[in-house]
């Protein structure tokens, strides 16, 4: 279990993720701040984020950490799923700990297994209390929890500003 309490250094990287939100000249910026914030606080492999169309219940790859293997403008039908309704829809985070976890939830499931990817944690981003996006964090170790969630929905909130 990793600590709740919030140490200097966590809080000197969601302070610089601020600013670089209430300051960077361009949307790929932010998310780049978004990466690396995430990347000291609660580590991944990879890095995404999606942008919600709920007219046609589909998540649009808006930033991607690895454009070679996911690269944006990539989309994914949710229309009818469990992740589509715990994420989308109810603004839930979800947590998958293991293959079966994202066998489950994600028809790409066997390229996240091809790239040693196993554990995911999949952050809603909203606007105005409304599901816009979500910030997606996947790694080779599940070691994903509940403080993760909550340093995930600071930085979230900040991309909420910058998705269309």
């Amino acid at each position: 279990m990793k600590d709740d309490n919030i140490r200097s250094s966590d809080l000197d990287t969601l302070l610089a993720f601020a600013l670089t939100v209430s300051t960077a000249p361009t949307r790929e910026d932010v998310c780049r701040a978004a990466e690396l914030a995430t990347s000291k606080l609660i580590g991944h492999s990879l890095f995404t984020v999606m942008a919600f169309d709920p007219n046609l219940m589909e998540v649009e790859r808006f930033y991607t950490s690895d454009p070679a293997i996911y690269p944006a403008g990539g989309r994914k039908k949710k229309r009818d799923t469990n992740w589509g309704r715990h994420v989308l829809l109810e603004g839930q985070v979800f947590i998958g700990s293991n293959d079966e976890d994202i066998r489950h939830n994600f028809d790409d499931h066997q390229v996240i297994a091809d790239l040693g990817l196993c554990a995911v944690i999949n952050i809603p981003i909203k606007r105005l209390g409304t599901t816009i996006g979500t910030m997606n964090l996947l790694d080779t170790s599940a070691h994903y929890d509940e403080a993760d969630a909550r340093n995930g929905a600071v930085i979230a909130m900040g991309l909420g500003s910058i998705l269309p």
